[in-house]
């Protein structure tokens, strides 16, 4: 039985189509198996609440008086929290003088010791996400260069956002924040990376990583609020903790996604821009230093 030309015809458009639309998406697709999308969203939110969470607390409640903000601000902040969800916030986290006299040596070396396993975990993503050999701790020193910038961030981006709210309005508040972000997700792959991938590449990523938390922020101040107090008085402070680490799992979705995007991308506009052309020119260029030689 032969076909109409015209459905013939048809069928091979949508054959094209769907091997085009393949070639597009399964790129994607294989570098999320490769860096284990969940599991990667679920260990990262884990070291971040167990790690990360107490290094900003103390990194809080060290600053500055002037520039102080405590970690309970931060959270009531960023979700918009009032009433009895802010006094629980405010109940969870310790004031920054109950931390302050907490403290000791031994005490900071261990949460910056902690601290830097979150560190690491975000380095897997990335080696995994551009296909590079694990470096293991000999990135130490680029951690911790990291950790610092987190804790500028934790003392400026606070009061930056609510500067932009209060002159520029949300609309202002959300490009503040945008802008911020990009800085510091164009900077963590780079240092957490050892430098092995120039920040040019890494700028998909950062754009990717930027976009995604800023829309998952705003989403954030719909339903946080409800989810942080309905867990509370369903299961007391514990519960506020269950909705935090909800919402981290969230945040590490949108990490390893956009990192892996990003990585893919990248690669697609490197095979772009070193196609044909280039391949000759840089024949050429080898075979002019063979003959100086």
């Amino acid at each position: 039985m032969t076909l109409p030309s015209g459905a013939g015809a048809t069928i091979d458009g949508v054959s094209r189509l769907v091997a085009w639309v393949r070639r597009l998406v399964a790129p994607f697709v294989e570098r999320l198996v490769e860096v284990e999308v969940f599991d990667r969203a679920v260990a990262i939110a884990s070291q971040a609440f167990v790690a990360l969470i107490p290094y900003m607390v103390v990194v809080s409640a060290v600053l500055p008086s002037y520039e102080r903000h405590t970690f309970a601000d931060s959270i009531i902040h960023r979700f918009d929290l009032t009433g009895d969800s802010a006094a629980a916030i405010e109940h969870v986290f310790a004031p920054p003088k109950a931390v302050e006299e907490t403290l000791s040596a031994f005490g900071v070396a261990l949460l910056v010791v902690s601290a830097l396993s979150f560190c690491r975990a975000m380095q897997r993503l990335y080696e995994k996400s551009w296909r590079l050999q694990p470096r293991g701790m000999r990135s130490s020193g680029s951690h911790l260069l990291w950790l610092a910038i987190a804790a500028l961030y934790v003392s400026l981006g606070t009061s930056l956002n609510t500067a932009a709210g209060d002159w520029l309005g949300p609309t202002g508040r959300v490009a503040v924040a945008f802008a911020l972000s990009f800085l510091i997700w164009l900077w963590t792959p780079y240092l957490l990376l050892g430098r092995r991938v120039e920040r040019r590449a890494l700028r998909w990523t950062a754009l990717l990583t930027a976009s995604g938390m800023t829309a998952f922020s705003v989403a954030s101040l719909f339903y946080m609020p409800q989810s942080i107090a309905a867990s509370a008085e369903r299961f007391g402070l514990i519960g506020i903790a269950f909705a935090i680490v909800s919402w981290l799992i969230g945040v590490g979705f949108v990490l390893v996604v956009s990192a892996a995007f990003g990585a893919v991308i990248s690669d697609s506009s490197a095979r772009i821009q070193t196609g044909p052309p280039r391949r000759r020119a840089l024949q050429r260029e080898a075979h002019q230093a063979e003959g100086q030689l």
